[in-house]
């Protein structure tokens, strides 16, 4: 039996890449000493007590313990030895043993059992867990961002008390005189601070854990949100500047980070339908948001709006931080062949390199990337105009705060659908060899684009209620389908520098953020439905423009300064928290053996003292 044991370091200095060839191992065997205990525990290796056993055992004692027949196994110590089934069954990573349908080569993301293996639940392939909670985490920060949005009709709106349902809301309604162009730089202050934060972002989550960037970005912007309604009625207008500044700049790490933990979680096959699922939570939030805020500030009182949208935000974030880990290496519950579906589909481009360097010259003049900055600069001002101004521009037609709230969800319930309807479209026509990836993103894109565009025309030619609902849902309808062109577009140019692009892109696109709020407040200052004419021209304007230049000049396929310069020597990370020590394959075909049937087994003794005798000279030499 040929078998080849590899070993991936914990301790760079102790075990780094090694391999050992061991048809027939005949080790000496380490005695029961406390310096072997501590490195087998710290090689990860599991039943470390039953594998040293007391020090007057021998080699041969091991040996004979591996080849003892099924009757003697019987009497034996559990504790210390399996029987001749459970070896002949096989093993998981994990130390348990195979169940029937693992060894006949069933996919575990379907039949696995927990990680542990003392629950008969199905497995729940991690990597889904982790796009579920990055959904839930964008849903639950842009359902924060809507708190001022209709904060800001009770503020603006001179007849506000007589649009809220009870007594108590009505006499807790906001005291501060605000005009329009005060409300509109509350606006932009926070996306100047998006906007200077986003370079910034893009480099330090390319050096930190992008899990926790992501989940501190959304506990700071929380923390800072609590204290908005006491700044609002009691600080005054200055420090509510200064804490929408400061929450812009937590939140510039948000689409680095959030990119930078899909590059590790998901592979080239889904994720189309993966990134559009978890970019589908930022458009999830104002269906949450928009309701949740009007109900509240209707029958409530207007200050509870932050602090419910912030307790869910702090309460996502502690689960976050229980199940989420920075790459699939990490994860202590992850089944071995998960994680050999997402390595084995990711390529090479994760590979992690100490001295290569982010070609931001080339990044930078990239027409395909300038594209990009376009459509992300189209998509914010869209998406930022009606955060900010939707609850006021449907106020113009008679509706309550309640019902405001309600009505303005409904644009983004069509976001919704269809953004995560792209995704499954996206990944159908790659079935298709005829369609390319550029086809298929310029496709999305500017179909998308285009009737947004048209959309947003026919919305200056309306004057009543109904169909505006209808003509601004199908706006947004269209724009959904074009998330999974140029949205996903980053991984295509480059996975390796997606969240490098990303940061250069929302960077770009936040000034949109700090402009479109400033348009809308001179466009809007008569207070008349006629101001909006002027904001929905522009708006088009943008949008169709962007559309024309990523389809001239856009690309879904991999560049060339993507890929590690070939005249350098590359020098691999050792990441030292690697989840997986080792790994043994059983590589001797049985007859009629198919590559189905090939299975995990665990070790032999031998071996295994033959890696802590390595460590140990490692480490005495040190």
């Amino acid at each position: 039996m040929d078998v080849r044991f590899r070993a991936h370091a914990h301790n760079s200095r102790c075990l780094r890449g090694l391999e050992v060839d061991a048809p027939h191992p005949v080790i000496p065997r380490f005695d029961d000493s406390s310096r072997s205990r501590q490195l087998i525990k710290h090689a990860g290796i599991q039943n470390h007590n039953a594998l040293l056993g007391p020090s007057t055992q021998s080699a041969e004692m091991l040996t004979s313990q591996e080849t003892a027949s099924p009757d003697d196994s019987s009497t034996a110590d559990d504790s210390s030895r399996d029987s001749p089934e459970k070896r002949g069954q096989g093993r998981t990573s994990d130390g348990d043993p195979l169940k029937d349908s693992q060894v006949k080569g069933k996919d575990s993301d379907m039949s696995d059992a927990s990680s542990n293996g003392c629950c008969s639940c199905p497995y729940i392939p991690r990597r889904y867990i982790v796009v579920f909670l990055s959904t839930l985490g964008m849903m639950v920060v842009y359902c924060m961002r809507t708190n001022v949005g209709v904060t800001m009709i009770t503020i603006l709106d001179e007849e506000a008390h007589m649009k809220v349902g009870t007594p108590e809301a009505k006499w807790n309604l906001p005291t501060v005189e605000w005009d329009t162009k005060m409300a509109e730089l509350l606006h932009s202050l926070f996306y100047i601070g998006f906007f200077l934060s986003q370079l910034p972002a893009g480099y330090l989550t390319s050096r930190w854990a992008c899990n926790k960037a992501f989940g501190a970005c959304i506990l700071f912007s929380a923390s800072l949100n609590v204290l908005l309604p006491v700044s609002i009625e009691h600080l005054g207008y200055t420090t509510s500047c200064v804490i929408r500044f400061l929450q812009g700049a937590g939140e510039g790490f948000l689409y680095p980070a959030s990119y930078g933990v899909l590059r590790h979680w998901t592979t080239t096959n889904e994720r189309g339908r993966l990134v559009a699922a978890v970019l589908t939570g930022t458009y999830a939030g104002a269906i949450v948001g928009f309701p949740m805020s009007g109900l509240i500030t209707h029958y409530i009182s207007w200050e509870y709006v932050y602090y419910v949208s912030s307790g869910l935000c702090i309460m996502w974030y502690f689960a976050w931080l229980c199940f989420v880990f920075e790459k699939p290496s990490h994860d202590p519950s992850i089944s071995q062949s998960e994680y050999e579906y997402i390595i084995k589909n990711q390529g090479k481009q994760n590979i992690e390199y100490e001295n290569l360097k982010v070609p931001y010259r080339h990044i930078l003049t990239s027409l395909p990337v300038i594209s990009l900055c376009l459509c992300h600069f189209a998509r914010n001002w869209v998406i930022i105009l009606l955060l900010t101004n939707e609850p006021y521009y449907l106020s113009m037609f008679g509706f309550s705060v309640a019902e405001n709230g309600i009505y303005s969800s409904i644009p983004h319930v069509m976001l919704v659908l269809c953004t995560f309807t792209s995704g499954y479209i996206a990944d159908y026509l790659h079935l298709n060899p005829q369609y390319s990836t550029t086809f298929i993103r310029k496709l999305l894109t500017g179909f998308g684009f285009i009737s947004q565009s048209a959309c947003f025309l026919l919305l200056t030619f309306l004057q009543t209620g109904t169909p505006v609902l209808v003509v601004l849902s199908m706006a947004m309808g269209f724009f959904g389908l074009s998330v999974s062109g140029w949205q996903v577009n980053y991984y295509d140019l480059s996975s390796r520098y997606a969240n490098i692009l990303v940061s250069i892109s929302s960077c770009f696109a936040a000034l949109a953020g700090v402009i479109t709020p400033i348009v809308a407040g001179e466009f809007l200052s008569p207070n008349n439905i006629t101001g909006w004419n002027g904001t929905f021209y522009i708006t088009s304007a943008i949008v169709l423009f962007s559309a024309l230049v990523f389809v001239l000049f856009g690309s879904g396929e991999e560049q060339p300064w993507a890929n590690p310069p070939e005249n350098i020597v590359l020098i691999q990370k050792v990441d030292p928290l690697a989840r997986k020590p080792y790994t043994v394959e059983n590589s001797q075909k049985k007859p009629n053996e198919t590559k189905k049937d090939k299975i995990s087994l665990d070790p032999t003794p031998e071996q295994i003292n033959k890696i802590v005798h390595r460590m140990s000279t490692a480490a005495n030499k040190d």
